[in-house]
């Protein structure tokens, strides 16, 4: 049983199959028949608009515009499909939130209204005995426009997509969906995937503050899995394209000088300098220690090694007077020392960590380290890869995110069910490549030049065939040969006059011919003998007037005709009789033999406007003067010419 009020009944349950009521004499109407007659109709009537439309296809306008900064969204008034009808909606504004997808659609709101909400619902027929009474009451169905999670009562049902303030494509009413369905399949199975008709490219912007990425993409239409994708406006797009990182540890440069130098990286671009390493060479006032053969410390860690140690003039050897141990002087050998508490100076190398300074993408600066020794850096690498920009059916665009790799990335693969639009090649320097390689629709004028381009391409192989049959034979025979594929004029000796002519890729005699008029070129039309037979008369007349008594018009012009009226010809600027001779025997037919063939060979074209007209001999003859009349002159094109009178 259906789900009703109390006091209203409906017992229409379409697993019963009850095609109508057939109401029987002598018996009570049940007012629960009404309501099954009522919801039986409905139901026939959605079974065959489902079959066309969806839940939320927009039939008539319904627009919505929502302005990405402050969430306003303009909703339009229109026609949307609703649960097997077409439900006009009123205009409304609404504010939703510009972080996140938010769908805006239509609340299905339902109320039962009586007479007590609406008077007019009483009985109206004045003098019955149940005038102003009661009667059946109404089920008010109203879609209100609104976005999901804002709180309204009814059911809601999803017509727009919003992603971050930003309403996604979506194909303009009418949207019969049972249609787009079956042309989707169609597309899908002439063209073989998805394609973008116009616009849609994608171009990079400056990156925002934050390293964000920032790409623009056009306005244009695309078929995406058969169905239809419009953008009516740009869109910009915010990527937060987080590098992939590799550690580098302790990679080894060479310094070449002592003072401030540049080091640049194997491995750009760098994301962060973690450690800079260098040798470096100080000297240094250590005190002896207060007994012979005592250990004094340097006063810095990791040293290399010992450069000098001096007293006044006195210059000590390593390895007999002193030796490194463990970041000290060692004094136990048997050498000479220092006397206990005197000063002296060492000179040594030790490796120190260094402050980088003035870094990029593909280096640094330091100071301080000797020449000749290492640089050590450790730093973490930007691994470059390649993204995808795609977009889907629903007008959402996509990013999807390709494998970082040392040396030459691939680019992703993208789903079936959606089409690429661009690849962005992510090298993390200002020469980051944008390349929109999707899949495009090729006009008809490009495919004409394409198949230009193949015409062209065939006389040249046919050319390099026989150039190379020519290369095979031997010297005495092939000693001035000339090779011609007879496709063209192309080999032919422009200097020299040329009695034959190619046709059809054979050398033939050429075919001479003269211009001459058409015998229906005359300006006078030429029709069968007739005679004319009134139709329509009036013979009789009650008065007469003169239209124009004060002759305010002008004499009516004299007839000229021309011979002849029209001129036919074909303009050949060639010094060859091949494209004539074509012309006349292969458009007469005349070269057919057993087996009839047809052969088109488009070597190339062009159009250009004509400058002048050739030179012929026109006769023209002038009537319907009146009575002496006079011929003052007579000019043809601007030049003078002498009447004869017949």
């Amino acid at each position: 049983m259906s789900n009703m009020p109390d006091g209203y009944y409906n017992r229409f349950d379409p697993a019963k199959h009850f095609d109508a009521h057939l109401f029987r004499a002598s018996y009570a109407v049940q007012s629960a028949e009404f309501n099954e007659v009522q919801s039986n109709l409905s139901a026939r009537i959605q079974g065959v608009a489902d079959a066309i439309f969806r839940d939320g296809n927009v039939v008539r306008d319904a627009r919505v515009v929502v302005h990405a900064d402050s969430g306003q969204a303009v909703c339009e008034a229109g026609a949307v499909y609703l649960k097997g009808a077409v439900r006009g909606v009123a205009p409304k504004q609404l504010t939703v939130p510009v972080v996140g997808v938010v769908a805006i659609g239509l609340y299905l709101q339902e109320s039962v209204v009586t007479e007590l909400e609406d008077p007019s619902l009483r009985d109206p027929a004045v003098g019955a005995r149940n005038y102003q009474e009661a009667g059946a009451a109404r089920l008010k169905v109203e879609a209100v426009w609104g976005f999901a999670g804002d709180g309204q009562m009814g059911e809601f049902f999803p017509v727009y997509q919003v992603e971050n303030g930003v309403l996604r494509a979506k194909e303009p009413p009418p949207q019969l969906d049972g249609v787009t369905q079956a042309l989707a399949r169609y597309d899908r199975d002439s063209a073989g995937g998805s394609y973008v008709v116009s616009g849609l490219t994608v171009a990079a912007a400056a990156d925002l503050p934050g390293g964000e990425q920032v790409y623009t993409v056009s306005e244009g239409r695309a078929r995406v899995n058969g169905y239809g994708v419009e953008l009516n406006t740009s869109r910009r797009l915010v990527y937060p394209a987080a590098a992939d990182l590799r550690q580098i540890d302790s990679e080894p440069h060479t310094s070449a000088t002592a003072g401030a130098q540049r080091i640049n990286v194997d491995r750009a671009p760098i994301a962060v300098i973690s450690q800079v390493r260098i040798t470096k060479e100080v000297t240094a006032t250590l005190t002896h220690g207060g007994y012979t053969g005592a250990q004094d410390p340097l006063p810095d860690t990791s040293v290399i090694s010992v450069l000098e140690v001096k007293q006044g003039g006195t210059v000590y050897a390593a390895g007999a007077d002193y030796k490194l141990s463990a970041g000290k002087l060692d004094w136990s050998l048997p050498g000479n020392e220092p006397a206990p508490g005197s000063t002296y100076t060492v000179r040594y190398q030790f490796i120190a960590a260094a402050q980088p300074t003035q870094s990029d993408a593909s280096g640094f600066t330091v100071e301080g380290a000797v020449a000749g020794t290492l640089v050590l850096v450790s730093y973490s690498q930007k691994l470059p890869r390649i993204d995808r920009l795609a977009i889907g059916a629903d007008g959402e665009l996509v990013w999807v995110k390709g494998v970082a790799a040392d040396w030459n990335p691939q680019p992703p693969v993208v789903p079936a069910s959606l089409l690429p639009l661009a690849s962005i090649v992510q090298s993390w320097t200002r020469d980051r490549a944008v390349s929109n390689d999707g899949v495009r629709v090729v006009p008809m004028s490009d495919l004409a030049g394409l198949q230009g381009r193949l015409d062209r391409m065939a006389e040249l192989i046919a050319q390099q065939r026989l150039t190379a049959d020519a290369q095979l034979r031997e010297a005495g025979a092939k000693k001035g040969l000339f090779v011609d594929p007879f496709l063209s004029d192309g080999m032919r000796d422009a200097g020299i006059a040329q009695g034959a002519a190619i046709v059809g890729g054979e050398l033939t005699l050429p075919i001479a011919a003269s211009a001459a008029g058409m015998p229906g070129d005359v300006a006078d039309r030429t029709s069968l003998a007739f005679s004319l037979v009134p139709v329509l008369e009036q013979p009789m007349r009650t008065g007469s007037m003169k239209i124009n008594p004060y002759l305010a018009f002008d004499p009516l012009p004299a007839a000229v005709t021309l011979t002849p009226a029209l001129d036919r010809w074909t303009d050949l600027q060639t010094s060859w009789a091949s494209p004539l001779t074509e012309r006349l025997t292969v458009g007469s037919g005349n070269r057919s033999s057993v087996s009839q063939t047809t052969s088109d060979v488009l070597l190339s074209t062009s159009r250009k406007p004509i400058e002048t007209l050739r030179s012929i001999e026109v006769r023209f003859s002038l009537s319907g003067f009146d009575p002496n009349e006079a011929l003052s002159s007579l000019k043809f094109d601007g030049i003078s010419v002498a009447p004869v009178a017949q």
